[in-house]
C-alpha cells in the first residue's frame, strides 16, 4: 500500500507540473500590446497615364505589425472613397509580409474603376479623392486592426492604352487594298517601347498561305522570308523585298519579333484551344474546343478572339487551354487575363448558376481578355 500512495503521489506531482507546462507554453492575443502598421509612400495627386499603363503609379511602403507574439498577420492594403470610412473597401494587395508594394497604372486604374461602379457612380476622367490604409488581421476570432489613414487626389484614364504595334496582313484576314487589309489583320505590341514586340497569334488554317509583318499600316515597308524547306522554325530573320512568310502552319503561334534585328520567334504553337473544367472531368473527355472569330471596333478594325458556347452547372469551375494539355503548357486563367468573369480556385473560371453560357477570348492584346456571358 505504501508503494501505491508513492505512485499516486508522483503521479499528481506530473500532472501537476505538466499542467503548468502547459499553462506556460500558452499565448494569448491582447489588443493592449497591438503596434499597428504604419503606411506611407503615398503623395497628395496623381494623374493615371493610358500610354504608361506597365509604369508604377504608386509605391505604398508599410511596416511589420505587431501583437505581442508571434503571430502571422495577413495584411491588407485596402482604398475606399474619402469619407466613406471604408465601408466598401476594395483590396488592392495582400500579403503576410511588410512593404513595399508597387501597383501599376492599369491595376489602379482598374481597381479605381470597380470602385466607383460599385457606388453607382460613372467613371469620368476628374479626380477623385481616395484614402488608403492596411488592415491587419491575424484569425476570423479576432478583431482586425488598422494602419494609418494615407489620402490621395488620383485621377483615372477611360478606355485601353495605344502600345506601339506592328501589323502582321496575309492570306488569313484577307490580301486586298491597305485600308481593308490592315483594319483586318492582327498585331504584335511592344508593351515597353523597346522595338520587341510580342503576342498570340491565330491563324485559323491559313498560316502556310502566307504573310507578312509591317511597321505600319502601309505596304511601303513590309517585311518576309523566301525559305520553306524547314516547317516551324524556331527563329527566322525577315528581310525587305523578299517574298511572303509561309514555313508555319500551325493554328495558332506566340511569336516575338525584334525590330532592330528582324528577327521572328516562335515561342509557343498551338493546334487546337478549348475549354477544360469540371464540365467534362478536366480533360478526362475532350476540352470544349473553342473556335476563331472576330467582330468591328468603333474605328472598324477586326478585334479577333476564340469563343465557345456551352452547358454549365452552378460552381463549375474551368480554364483555356491549349491542345488538350494535361501538362497545360499553354494556358489562359484567372491571373493572366483582364475582364469581368467570375473566379474559382487555382486561377480558374467559375459560374454561379446554371445556363447555357458563351466564352470569349480576346487574345490579340498587350494582356488577354476574357469575357462570359449567360445566354
Amino acid at each position: 500500500m505504501k508503494i501505491l500512495r508513492n505512485i499516486s503521489a508522483i503521479c499528481c506531482a506530473l500532472f501537476a507540473f505538466s499542467a503548468c507546462d502547459s499553462d506556460l507554453n500558452k499565448v494569448y492575443y491582447n489588443e493592449s500590446e497591438v503596434t499597428p502598421a504604419v503606411l506611407s509612400g503615398v503623395a497628395g495627386t496623381y494623374t493615371l497615364d493610358v500610354n504608361k499603363v506597365q509604369s508604377t503609379a504608386i509605391e505604398f511602403n508599410w511596416t511589420k505589425p505587431q501583437t505581442g507574439y508571434q503571430a502571422k498577420i495577413i495584411n491588407a492594403l485596402q482604398m475606399d472613397l474619402k469619407g466613406k470610412n471604408f465601408g466598401s473597401a476594395t483590396t488592392l494587395y495582400s500579403s503576410p509580409d511588410k512593404g513595399p508594394y508597387a501597383i501599376t497604372t492599369k491595376n489602379l486604374n482598374d481597381k479605381i474603376a470597380k470602385l466607383l461602379q460599385s457606388y453607382g457612380m460613372e467613371v469620368a476622367v476628374q479626380p477623385y479623392e481616395f484614402e488608403f490604409r492596411i488592415s491587419s488581421s491575424i484569425s476570423e476570432a479576432t478583431d482586425s486592426f488598422y494602419s494609418n489613414v494615407e489620402s490621395a487626389q488620383i485621377t483615372p484614364f477611360i478606355g485601353e492604352s495605344e502600345y506601339p504595334k506592328v501589323y502582321l496582313p496575309g492570306k488569313y484576314c484577307g490580301w486586298g487594298d491597305p485600308d481593308n487589309s490592315f483594319k483586318q489583320c492582327q498585331l504584335l505590341y511592344s508593351p515597353n517601347d523597346d522595338g520587341k514586340y510580342e503576342g498570340w497569334i491565330v491563324f485559323g488554317n491559313e498560316a502556310a498561305d502566307g504573310w507578312k509583318i509591317s511597321p505600319e499600316a502601309s505596304w511601303d515597308t513590309s517585311w518576309g522570308y523566301d525559305k520553306v524547306d524547314i516547317k516551324n522554325p524556331a527563329a527566322i530573320t525577315l528581310a525587305t523585298g523578299t517574298g511572303n512568310i509561309s514555313c508555319y502552319n500551325k493554328f495558332s503561334y506566340k511569336f516575338s519579333f525584334n525590330k532592330e534585328t528582324l528577327e521572328l520567334s516562335a515561342k509557343a504553337s498551338v493546334d487546337t484551344w478549348g475549354v477544360c473544367g469540371t464540365h467534362n472531368n478536366w480533360g478526362t473527355t475532350s476540352d470544349t474546343p473553342m473556335t476563331l472569330a472576330y467582330e468591328s471596333d468603333t474605328s472598324g478594325n477586326r478585334v479577333y478572339y476564340l469563343t465557345a458556347t456551352l452547358d454549365l452547372k452552378a460552381d463549375n469551375e474551368w480554364k483555356i487551354r491549349a491542345d488538350n494539355d494535361k501538362g497545360w503548357a499553354n494556358q489562359f486563367a484567372t491571373d493572366t487575363v483582364d475582364g469581368d468573369f467570375e473566379t474559382g480556385n487555382d486561377g480558374n473560371f467559375k459560374v454561379t448558376e446554371d445556363g447555357t453560357y458563351t466564352i470569349k477570348l480576346y487574345f490579340n492584346k498587350v494582356k488577354a481578355k476574357v469575357t462570359v456571358s449567360k445566354k
